[in-house]
C-alpha cells in the first residue's frame, strides 16, 4: 500500500517542533544552547536540498522524513530560544542629547515609540514630566501639547532601519494625575518602573526586544501586553482591581502576582505553553487560592502562540 507522504511529513514536522518545546519546558534543553545551535540553520537548507535530489529513488522516503523534521527543529528552536535572541541594536553613547519637561494639569495620555535602543520609564511625585534622550543617528520627534506627550524614534517616520544606532530615552512621569500609557519597544530593551503611578490603560508592545514592567504600588485599570519574538516580565500591583490581555507570539512572558492578590487567568496556547504555577483550576479558568474572598483582583486573558507564559515563575519578575 502506497504511503501518503504529505500527511506523514506534516506529522513529522509538528511532532519534531512540539518535542523541542516540550523538552525545553521540562528543562531538558538549555535555551542558550538552542540559540547557539540555530546559528547552524543553513544545514537545514542543505538537508532539504539533498532530500529533493533523492526524490524518486529508494532513499526518497527517509530523505523526505529527515527534511520534514528540519523545519520542525528550526521552529521549535526559535520558540524556545526566542527570548534570548531578541535584537539588540546597541545604545547611543554619543549623539545629540535632548532634554524636555512639562506639566500635566489633569488626566493625560503618553505615547512612546522606540524603534531601537533602551527605554526607561519611571514614576515620580508631582505633576511634572521629564524627558532625556540621546539619539544614535537622528533626534526623536517630541510632541507635547497640554495633556498629551508623544515621543517617536526618527526611524519610525520611514521604514524600519537596522542601520539606525540605538537611542537611549529616560522618561519620568508624574503620579499626581491619571495617565494612559501607550508604549512600543522594538529591537531593544524597556524598563517600566511605575510604582505609585495612577494608570488608566497601559498598552505595551514588545517586538524583538525585552521589557520589564513593574506595577508595584501602582493603580491600574487595564493592562495590555503583547510580546512578539521577545521576552517580557510583568509584576502586577497588590491593590485595586484590574483586567488585562496578555499575548505572546514566538517569545516568553513571566507574570508575577503579589501575595493576597486574587488572580484569575483564562486563555489557551497554540503550539505553546502556559504554566499556572500556584493556581487552581475552576471551570474554564485558573484562580489563586481564595480568589473569591480577596479584596483586590486581577482578571487576565492570555494567549501563547508558539510561545510560553509563566505565572509566578521561580526567581520572580524583577
Amino acid at each position: 500500500m502506497a504511503i501518503r507522504r504529505r500527511p506523514l511529513y506534516w506529522g513529522i514536522f509538528f511532532v519534531t517542533a512540539g518535542a523541542v518545546m516540550l523538552l525545553a519546558q521540562g528543562n531538558a534543553l538549555d535555551r542558550d544552547a538552542v540559540a547557539a545551535a540555530l546559528a547552524l540553520w543553513p544545514v537545514a537548507i542543505i538537508v532539504i536540498g539533498v532530500a529533493l535530489l533523492l526524490r524518486g529513488t529508494r532513499l526518497g522516503l527517509p530523505g523526505g522524513m529527515v527534511a520534514a523534521a528540519m523545519p520542525g527543529l528550526l521552529l521549535g528552536g526559535v520558540v524556545v530560544a526566542g527570548p534570548s535572541m531578541s535584537i539588540d541594536c546597541g545604545t547611543a553613547t554619543v549623539g545629540n542629547a535632548q532634554a524636555r519637561q512639562g506639566v500635566f494639569t489633569g488626566p493625560a495620555t503618553v505615547r512612546l515609540n522606540l524603534a531601537c535602543g533602551d527605554l526607561t520609564v519611571t514614576a515620580v511625585p508631582g505633576d511634572a514630566w521629564h524627558l532625556e534622550t540621546r539619539d544614535g543617528t537622528a533626534a526623536p520627534t517630541v510632541n507635547a501639547t497640554g495633556d498629551r506627550l508623544s515621543v517617536e524614534s526618527a526611524s519610525q517616520r520611514h521604514s524600519f532601519n537596522f542601520a539606525h544606532s540605538g537611542d537611549a530615552w529616560l522618561v519620568s512621569l508624574p503620579t499626581a494625575h491619571r495617565l494612559d500609557l501607550d508604549a512600543e519597544v522594538s529591537a531593544g530593551k524597556g524598563r517600566f518602573d511605575l510604582a505609585g503611578a495612577q494608570l488608566g490603560i497601559v498598552d505595551l508592545a514588545v517586538n524583538a526586544a525585552e521589557a520589564r514592567v513593574d506595577l508595584t504600588g501602582a493603580t491600574v485599570g487595564r493592562v495590555s501586553l503583547d510580546v512578539n519574538a521577545g521576552a517580557g516580565w510583568l509584576q502586577l500591583p497588590a491593590t485595586g482591581d484590574l483586567s488585562g490581555d496578555l499575548a505572546v507570539n514566538a517569545g516568553k512572558l513571566s507574570v508575577c502576582a503579589p501575595e493576597g492578590l486574587g488572580l484569575r487567568v483564562r486563555g489557551d496556547a497554540s503550539l505553546g505553553s502556559i504554566d499556572h504555577r500556584g493556581l487552581i483550576r475552576n471551570g474554564g479558568a485558573w484562580e489563586s487560592p481564595g480568589y473569591a474572598f480577596a479584596q483586590n483582583h486581577a482578571d487576565l486573558v492570555v494567549s501563547a502562540n508558539l510561545g510560553a507564559i509563566d505565572i509566578n515563575p521561580e526567581g520572580g519578575c524583577k
